[in-house]
């Protein structure tokens, strides 16, 4: 008996499966070339009142991520310190020639003081000194990960 194939319907019910109206459009638009992953952040100890950017990015398996790396999928969102507490969910696209479903993937979040520049998805984004963050493998295994933003970025020695 042959494997079943992989058609662009299937491709489409795994998005779906996945609970985003993000992955169903990139499944459907994008086919296998396209990913949804979906995180879970968390942080404490922020302040009340302020207004926060939160930037996720999602790096192919890597040992460890550099300021040269580059993300294969990218989101940034605007959060309040009540919303990190009670953890935020995050759906983002991933677009890579490598797309594999069940891969590891490294995760990266981080939450800094302003708003987001809606003008673009956070690809090129990088924290910044004071920003908090954490990150997070995704195991095969896993359709979502979850991250708590637990370290700081320190500040540049002047």
């Amino acid at each position: 008996m042959a494997p079943p194939s992989r058609s662009p319907a299937r491709t489409r019910g795994r998005a779906a499966r996945a609970g985003s109206w993000l992955a169903l459009l990139s499944a459907a638009t994008l086919g296998d070339g396209a990913l949804s992953v979906q995180a879970e952040v968390r942080a404490d100890g922020l302040k009340d009142g302020r207004a926060y950017r939160l930037v996720v990015q999602t790096y192919d398996a890597l040992p460890s991520v550099s300021p040269r790396s580059r993300p294969v999928g990218s989101t940034q969102r605007a959060v309040t310190a009540a919303e990190l507490r009670d953890g935020v969910h995050v759906s983002l696209v991933e677009l890579s020639a490598q797309a594999t479903p069940g891969a590891e993937r490294t995760v990266v979040a981080w939450v800094e003081a302003g708003q987001p520049d809606l003008e673009f998805d956070g690809r090129e984004a990088r924290p910044r000194p004071g920003s908090v963050y954490g990150v997070a493998k995704q195991p095969p295994s896993s359709d979502a990960v979850r991250i708590l933003l637990d370290q700081r970025i320190a500040a540049a020695a002047t």
